[in-house]
């Protein structure tokens, strides 16, 4: 299959130009034939699979699609030559052109779709393997397309609950900018001409104001910026990013979140390969991909290593340190365990901890931004009493 740079002329004989998908020039002059539109000339080119991003919605539609095609009995490689043909997103549509060809040329699909890492990661390709392996690939793509779903949904949740917080936070820090460099320095002239001392509080709040206006800020935030850098850098080692992942653990809210949203997707991993008919310890080495903090994947890593020992999931979780695993979850893998239904109880478990963190977001939520309106009301108490101050004085003296 060839990527074809095409030009031709349709009903109303506007020229059209584009780039396509096809086996030979015969079959993108009966592609564009259905367009309505006829060849003109064509050429051969390299994809450059550069252009705009791919959503999420649009993997796991796509995943969906071909389970479907699958089901009605179309081979694999003719399925995604439909899908390619259907496809809006044009790097998408680049990207499955080309597993087209590996296919065709003989390619196994989950190795074909290991060359596209940014996109397909460990789990879905292992997935993917796994269904051609059992010869049943279609149930494997539509299992996938429920746990990215899943997982989706429960990201959007989480980035929706932080907008809202980091929005009114953006708001607050406008507001007292606004209020140091355009509000203040009006007072700060009144007050010079009085030729009086001033509260302590004025003197603060006038000092502030005027390093926010002056060049020396100037300075601070390219400190602020180079530190930034610094610790992004630093952070991107390996000491650096365990040092990181440690501090965020201890932290009072957001340690607990990161736990338990990683327990959220290692867990639903888990159960999904389980299903599919992976071996636990199989399903724990891939579903490790899905935690990204270093401290709970070299906890998950000892848990892994207790299961492949010959210790039983249920007393390996219990093993785990700092309550990894809650009492309930351990409770349903134990129940799992003894009545052959591992996976659909660690969904359980995992849906117990999905629950946690929703709750944690909506208090989060909750408590958060109407803070954040206290302190900026005491806030503008606060100058609002250092400028008057120095007013009701002078009216006393008069």
């Amino acid at each position: 299959m060839a990527y074809f740079k095409w030009r031709g002329v349709d009903l109303t004989g506007a020229i059209r130009s584009g780039k396509m998908f096809a086996r030979s020039e015969k079959d993108l002059d009966v592609s564009l034939l259905e367009r309505e539109v006829a060849l003109l000339s064509c050429c051969s080119v390299r994809p450059r699979l550069v252009s705009r991003s791919i959503g999420f919605d649009a993997k796991v539609h796509f995943f969906r699609q071909l389970a479907v095609l699958l089901d009605a009995g179309v081979m694999l490689p003719e399925a995604l030559h439909i899908l390619a043909s259907l496809i809006t997103n044009e790097k998408l549509r680049d990207i499955v052109c080309c597993v087209v060809a590996d296919v065709q040329e003989g390619v196994p699909f989950s190795e074909a779709l290991k060359n596209y890492p940014k996109l397909f990661d460990t789990l879905t390709i292992r997935m993917v393997q796994i269904g051609q392996e059992a010869g049943r690939l279609s149930y494997a793509l539509q299992q996938l397309g429920d746990y990215l779903e899943t997982t989706q949904t429960f990201k959007k949740k989480l980035k929706s609950a932080a907008t809202v917080p980091l929005l009114t936070f953006a708001f607050f820090i406008l507001i007292a900018v606004a209020i140091f460099v355009l509000v203040i320095p009006r007072f700060s002239d009144i007050f010079t001409s009085m030729k009086k001392d001033l509260p302590q509080i004025t003197k603060v709040i006038i000092r502030v104001s005027e390093l926010l206006r002056s060049t020396a800020l100037i300075f601070i935030a390219l400190g602020f910026v180079g530190f930034f850098f610094a610790i992004r850098w630093f952070v991107k080692t390996e000491r650096g990013s365990t040092t990181f992942d440690k501090i965020i653990l201890k932290l009072p809210w957001a340690g607990h979140l990161v736990k338990n949203s990683s327990v959220v997707y290692f867990l639903q991993s888990v159960s999904m390969l389980l299903g599919s008919g992976v071996r636990l310890i199989k399903a724990m080495e891939v579903s490790k991909t899905t935690v990204k903090n270093s401290v709970l994947l070299q906890q998950i890593s000892v848990l892994q290593n207790d299961v492949a020992a010959g210790t039983p999931l249920s007393v390996a979780m219990g093993r785990v340190p700092n309550s990894f695993f809650a009492q309930d979850i351990i409770s349903l893998a134990k129940v799992g365990e003894e009545s052959g239904q591992l996976g659909p109880m660690l969904k359980k478990g995992a849906a117990i901890y999905q629950g946690k963190v929703n709750r944690a977001l909506k208090f989060f939520s909750t408590i958060f931004q109407p803070l954040l309106m206290i302190i900026l009301g005491l806030l503008i108490t606060l100058l609002i009493f250092a400028i008057y101050l120095p007013v009701f004085s002078l009216s006393n003296v008069v």
